[in-house]
């Protein structure tokens, strides 16, 4: 491997333009048409997601194909990127530490563990093969209606973000890249940019004291990658273009006024604030224009390819400057040779285990998810004979969950807990199956409703309008988003748990038997 071309100067044209992309694709094992893109089309880097990975072992060896194909073909090795922010967006589902996610760190309030947990998800990651991580949010979710962040944000706080932020990419960058999202921040939207274009339409003294301070001390603090939101700032753009697009955002503001230094992604370039207002592969040579480094282009292979001849062509007819390119890609080239060479494909999975496998690493995360648990208001729940749970079902709320993966509170309270009935609600109920679970609620002296993103799902509002109508000892627990109480005045007992996971699971059932100390603090303000 003593061919590696680390020096733009080297590079075809093909093969500087492939640097630009990366790309995602389906199945657990290479196929014809990803051999092709890295082959053929040199394509430099790749996004995995939970339907490339089935465990650690497996992914650990799609990991070692995808590099070797790449050292072969291109003589670079591979950007392998994922979304392993933990809790609600953790790709890696099995075989390997279920992490805690974002709140629920910052709800236990310790920023070493913060910090440890981080360092722990860099190994693994490292070591399975994953060298860019695209975590942590540090978007400040001031909004409590946000469809898409939520608990994926430490907090609503710039200065609590910027703290726990901080912290983790600290942890990560022991190992991989970490990657601060979504700039300049998508903390106080009501639109999910996966779905359209939102926009903030504050001033430029608001942005400053609010959305742009995790970002400032992150890159201060030493942060490699920043990933760009599809999102339009009329302080910042024109004409409604989106930041991801915009030269005064991506070069002047993040290069120019915040110096800096590292890499710039953009996030999915087919998701439909994008696809519908610009179209996927014209904006991703807009986005390369703009300032950044490498655009993804998660799904559509047709659209990969047919981005990477756009790009040429543009070069060729010398509607964007080559040297432009040299520049994207050198930064790219220098990170690579930092942080991914060199790669070492003689190791076996058994070379791993038990650092992916680890105890230790499953306690911590534990142990974090416990310690957060939160008592908002009112008294701790002790169960009463006759008793009823009414579970919400969770559902991936945004593309950005993807998938949920297969863990059901109801399978622990039948081994667990006998003789609490229980109902099973879909996330958002109709009229008569609320009408049917408040009815049958009224012959029980206790009542145990857990939420899911209430705030976005507002018929879990109305159950709990109607239930607390007639019911003094309901308890109100959220698997995810702690803003029931933000619209449900009335509920008197309100416990947090900020994500529904393996861990969370465990830690509702030891609550629900009465052996749980509530110790979490809620990092989300009511008034």
């Amino acid at each position: 491997m003593n061919n590696l071309k680390f020096d733009v100067k080297k590079l075809s044209l093909d093969e500087k333009i492939g640097q630009l992309l990366m790309f995602g694709f389906d199945g657990e094992d290479l196929n014809d048409g990803t051999i092709e893109l890295i082959k053929k089309y040199k394509a430099g880097n790749v996004i995995l997601f939970t339907r490339n990975i089935k465990d650690g072992e497996q992914l650990f060896k799609l990991n070692q194909n995808l590099q070797k194909l790449a050292y072969e073909h291109i003589g670079i090795p591979l950007f392998i990127g994922i979304d392993q922010e933990g809790g609600m967006v953790t790709r890696i589902q099995q075989g390997a530490t279920f992490f805690p996610g974002a709140m629920t760190i910052a709800a236990n309030g310790d920023l070493d563990a913060c910090y440890k947990v981080a360092d722990k998800m860099g190994r693994e990651l490292k070591e399975l093969g994953i060298n860019m991580n695209f975590a942590p949010v540090l978007d400040v979710n001031n909004n409590p209606k946000n469809p898409v962040i939520g608990v994926r944000s430490f907090s609503d706080d710039p200065k609590v973000v910027s703290a726990y932020g901080t912290a983790f990419i600290k942890g990560l960058q022991n190992h991989v890249i970490a990657t601060g999202k979504h700039f300049p921040g998508h903390g106080d939207t009501v639109v999910d940019s996966h779905l359209g274009m939102p926009k903030v339409d504050y001033g430029l003294n608001r942005l400053e004291s609010v959305e742009f301070v995790p970002f400032k001390k992150a890159i201060d603090e030493g942060l490699i990658a920043v990933m760009s939101s599809h999102i339009d700032f009329p302080a910042l753009t024109k004409n409604g273009l989106p930041t991801t697009l915009s030269k005064d955002v991506m070069t002047d503001l993040l290069r120019g006024k915040f110096g800096f230094e590292g890499l710039i992604v953009t996030d999915g370039m087919q998701m439909k604030a994008i696809a519908d207002h610009y179209g996927t592969v014209p904006a991703s040579l807009m986005a390369v224009e703009a300032g950044v480094n490498i655009y993804c282009i998660c799904h559509s292979r047709a659209l990969q390819i047919e981005s990477l001849e756009y790009i040429k062509d543009a070069v060729l007819s010398k509607t964007i400057s080559e040297n432009l390119i040299n520049e994207r890609v050198q930064r790219i080239l220098d990170f690579k040779k930092l942080f991914v060479h060199p790669v070492h494909l003689d190791k076996s999975y058994e070379d791993i285990k038990d650092i992916i496998e680890n105890k230790e690493s499953k306690a911590l995360s534990y142990h974090i998810v416990e310690n957060a648990a939160t008592l908002v208001k009112g008294t701790p729940l002790k169960l009463r004979k006759k008793a009823l749970f009414i579970g919400i079902m969770p559902k991936a709320t945004s593309i950005a969950d993807e998938r949920l993966g297969h863990y059901d509170i109801f399978v622990g309270i039948e081994e667990d807990i006998k003789g609490l009935d229980v109902i099973k609600l879909s996330i958002s109920p109709n009229q008569e199956e609320i009408k049917e679970v408040v009815e049958k609620a009224k012959t029980y002296d206790q009542v145990i409703l857990t939420t899911y993103n209430s705030n976005v799902y507002q018929e879990q509002i109305n159950l709990i309008n109607q239930i607390s109508e007639f019911h003094q000892d309901l308890h109100v627990i959220s698997m995810r988003n702690p803003y029931d109480l933000y619209y449900a005045k009335n509920i008197k007992n309100y416990v947090c748990l900020y994500e529904y996971t393996p861990n969370s699971i465990k830690v509702l059932l030891k609550y629900l038997k009465g052996n749980l100390e509530l110790k979490g603090k809620v990092p989300v303000k009511y008034e």
